[in-house]
């Protein structure tokens, strides 16, 4: 059997064969490049949800009482390499434990409830990652399904006391649009217009492509520096922010009110049931080199992410353009043995025949140089 092992920059040697949940990012920037590692990665293969990773649900409940909604943990499965949240409607009463419950919401909006039980009309789903991280880009492949009131999300949360990176909220009747946002405290999310007057950042991205209905990704590099957003690749929107909460990456289809946030609402139209499908989440660590960078150096930054499909596939794909005179190489015994295509979306690597021994990915900007090491045992 072929093992493989990865090293990053100069990360201690790993144990066990190499699966999907070792990967490596290089990241060019400014006169420099930099390695860094996979702090999430998950491609959801096979049919049950990782729960070492996420919780299939808000840890919170997910009971809304003024919109009789209920965010189901059946609505978000997994199956054939896809995630589906999925929303849908229904007319049955369900019990909930009382630390779900706000008795003053059931009061203020009126709401029956009998034998303990409260009347749901609507299920939605969530994707909430168990562990929390700061700083990073985060990628999420999607496909966003069209209908009057569908609101599907990728996103970032920290809550103290209410920080949150919005890298797309989309619409179900916004074919050429989604929404970016951020919220924080101290006005940080708010912008200047005109020297000023300032505004909430938040706003809605046009695309010529279209958002729905097709497999799109939606990303964002989070530096202390502030936010980036991207779509299919291409950078979008940005802004200065300051964030100190590490945030839980969350994809959530919800569905919105007429009235209320994101309205309209569903109408007798609205195609149930309906999921959110989402092929991949991968967060990656941003190399520490970066992490300082003023945000406009770091818009014009270009990303080489390695995702290695098996022992003997790795798949490298390209985020933002690549300056001329970059190369990336792929060396044995201190030669080199392949050189990346770095004008190429994706390009896949089949390493079956490759010698035991260790080989070296080389990445070079200018003067400056940086490497990730790979290990074939028998």
């Amino acid at each position: 059997m072929i093992r493989w092992i990865v090293l990053t920059g100069l990360l201690a040697l790993c144990n066990g064969e190499l699966t999907a949940q070792k990967a490596f990012m290089v990241m060019f920037h400014d006169e420099r490049v930099s390695v860094g590692e996979n702090l999430l990665l998950d491609d959801f293969k096979g049919d049950q949800l990782n729960d070492s990773l996420w919780y299939g649900y808000y840890p919170w409940g997910g009971l809304s009482i003024d919109a009789q909604t209920y965010t189901d943990p059946q609505q978000c499965q997994q199956r054939n390499g896809v995630l589906y949240l999925t929303v849908d409607t229904t007319t049955s009463w369900r019990s909930f434990p009382d630390w779900m419950v706000d008795t003053a919401k059931l009061r203020l909006h009126q709401q029956e409830v009998k034998d303990g039980k409260i009347k749901i009309k609507r299920l939605t789903a969530a994707l909430w990652s168990k562990s929390k991280v700061k700083y990073g880009f985060f990628e999420c492949r999607c496909w966003l399904p069209s209908g009057k009131g569908f609101w599907p999300a990728f996103w970032l949360y920290g809550g103290e006391p209410n920080e949150e990176i919005d890298f797309m909220e989309g619409k179900g009747e916004r074919e050429k649009s989604y929404h970016v946002d951020i919220h924080c405290p101290n006005r940080c999310d708010r912008i200047k217009t005109f020297g000023v007057f300032d505004k909430p950042f938040g706003h809605w991205v046009k695309v010529r492509e279209g958002v729905l209905g097709s497999w799109v990704v939606f990303s964002g590099l989070w530096t202390p520096s502030g936010v980036l957003f991207y779509y299919n690749n291409q950078l979008k929107a940005s802004h200065e922010a300051q964030f100190n909460t590490s945030m839980n990456v969350i994809a959530n289809m919800s569905l919105a009110m007429d009235k209320g946030p994101f309205s309209p609402g569903p109408n007798e139209k609205t195609p149930f049931p309906t999921p959110f499908k989402i092929d991949y989440i991968r967060t990656w660590k941003v190399p520490d080199a970066a992490l300082n960078l003023a945000l406009p150096t770091l818009k014009k930054a270009a990303f080489l992410t390695c995702v290695h499909l098996g022992e003997d596939q790795m798949l490298f794909e390209r985020v933002g353009a690549f300056e001329k005179g970059d190369r990336v190489f792929i060396e044995h015994e201190e030669k080199p043995i392949i050189e990346l295509d770095l004008t190429k979306e994706q390009q896949y690597i089949d390493a079956h025949y490759w010698k035991k021994g260790e080989y070296t990915i080389r990445a070079i900007r200018g003067t400056s140089t940086t490497q990730a090491t790979l290990i074939r045992k028998n």
